[in-house]
């Protein structure tokens, strides 16, 4: 009768103790990957969402509704709040996905600038404004990030 190789018990705990050794390492790495994926898989999201919201933003610019246009920018609070006209209330059927996978969005319009960005003496060269989307989504260490996003939109 021939006898077949076998592991030793010695050979059986060395491999253990090898996995035992090799294993937490590789899952660490693993997670961290994992968490790397995740924040880029959001950060995409968040670039993607922000564009949806300036995009929306511009052609509202555009548009002959006689509530919109450069001037409805003048009132924010109007522009982003009127119930069923806001600008929140018309994106909230695009934007409701991004809010239920932890994003949000805030815009900011600022104040009426010149060329150059600065307030200018002249009031006629004022023809500019600063629109800035912020998202915020939540990053896989825990902490919020926010993603900044801006545009100079101007009178035609």
């Amino acid at each position: 009768m021939k006898l077949r190789p076998a592991f030793s018990l010695i050979e059986v705990i060395v491999c253990v103790l090898m996995l035992s050794l090799a294993v937490p390492p590789v899952l660490e790495m693993v997670r961290v990957v994992g968490a790397d994926r995740a924040d880029t898989v959001n950060t995409n999201r968040a670039v993607v969402l922000a564009t949806l919201v300036l995009e929306s933003v511009v052609a509202d610019l555009a548009s002959p509704d006689p509530l919109l246009g450069f001037d409805a920018l003048a009132d924010a609070a109007s522009y982003l709040g009127e119930p069923q006209i806001g600008l929140v209330d018309r994106l909230a059927g695009v934007t409701g996905p991004y809010a239920d996978v932890g994003l949000s969005w805030e815009l900011e319009i600022g104040l009426l600038v010149g060329p150059d960005g600065t307030v200018d003496p002249d009031p006629a060269q004022n023809r500019f404004r600063l629109v800035t989307v912020r998202v915020g989504f939540p990053s896989a260490s825990g902490s919020s990030v926010v993603l900044p996003v801006s545009v100079m939109v101007g009178r035609a």
